[in-house]
């Protein structure tokens, strides 16, 4: 029995998975990636078409958020892209645009079977993990409230825009896969874009 409990512990310890866990920076890229890409999917779905050629001021006194200077460019550059005519003033706007955030945030899933790590009284780091299968789910979710009315106070449009940003990775000993990857996607797509750009313009 002895010997049957040594091998199995023995198994375990051979078969560690390793993740992306470390980062040199304030934050990894992964989660700045997982929200910017949930705020990018928000706003594509946003067409305001009576602000096109219309003076335009957007109004972020209410957007509290992670990110958020990366929020305003994108909302900016979406009514841009609508044919809003931008202004720093609402005195001098005919439509004024109310933004607000219901959610700029990440959720982290992960399942093991094996050994968690564990915390060890005395001592600053816990143990290593010891998995012999592990599955982690990463998501980015973003809420975005985009209120427009005319300057003299008409209703134009209120609606809730929502994006989402998944990214999934199992272990199964020494063998990874990646079910789900909306990020690579998009920067995978980026890619071609570029390559299809530059192809256009050498002809």
């Amino acid at each position: 029995m002895k010997r049957i409990i040594l091998l199995g512990f023995t198994a375990i310890c051979l078969s560690g998975c390793g993740t992306r866990t470390f980062t040199n920076t304030e934050r990894a890229a992964i989660e700045q990636l997982l929200l910017s890409g949930a705020v990018d999917k928000a706003l594509e779905q946003l067409d305001v078409p009576q602000v096109a050629g219309g003076k335009t001021f957007i109004d972020f006194a209410n957007l509290k958020c992670v990110d958020i200077e990366y929020v305003k460019a994108a909302v900016r550059a979406r009514f841009s892209q609508m044919g809003a005519l931008l202004v720093a003033e609402a005195n001098d706007a005919d439509y004024i645009v109310e933004v607000a955030s219901g959610a700029v945030g990440t959720e982290y899933k992960s399942f093991i079977v094996g050994i968690p790590s564990l915390p060890v009284p005395g001592l600053p780091t816990p143990t290593p993990e010891l998995a012999l299968a592990k599955s982690i789910e990463q998501s980015g979710i973003v809420k975005l409230l985009v209120f427009v009315r005319s300057n003299k106070g008409k209703f134009i449009s209120s609606e809730r825009y929502y994006g989402k940003m998944e990214r999934d990775e199992t272990f199964i000993l020494w063998f990874r896969s990646q079910p789900k990857d909306d990020i690579r996607k998009a920067w995978e797509a980026a890619d071609e874009r570029v390559k299809a750009e530059s192809s256009q313009k050498a002809d």
